[in-house]
């Protein structure tokens, strides 16, 4: 079991920004601390994926980053890996 690859974190960012969030639900959905938020969507703002609404303080998900989403669940469907989050709902009760 690993813990979260990039991939993974991407498509939580892009699935919790899609319709506008604000920073601090960002962190609390996508399980992120704050300089983490801030370094993965600073990427994925100059990428085009996310866009910042300043006057609203929110993040929302753009038709490209909605593509790239798309493109990356179809990935993680190709190639699965187990990891924390993932093996979190899978828990079987021993007793």
């Amino acid at each position: 079991m690993q813990n979260r690859q990039k991939d993974e974190i991407v498509r939580d960012i892009l699935t919790v920004c899609n319709g506008g969030v604000s920073l601090t639900k960002l962190m609390c959905h996508a399980y992120l601390s704050h300089s983490q938020t801030k370094g993965y969507l600073g990427e994925l703002v100059q990428k085009g994926w996310i866009e910042e609404d300043r006057l609203e303080r929110k993040y929302r998900t753009t038709a490209l980053g909605l593509e790239s989403l798309v493109k990356l669940e179809r990935m993680s469907e190709l190639l699965p890996v187990q990891t924390r989050k993932a093996a979190k709902g899978n828990q079987i009760a021993l007793f």
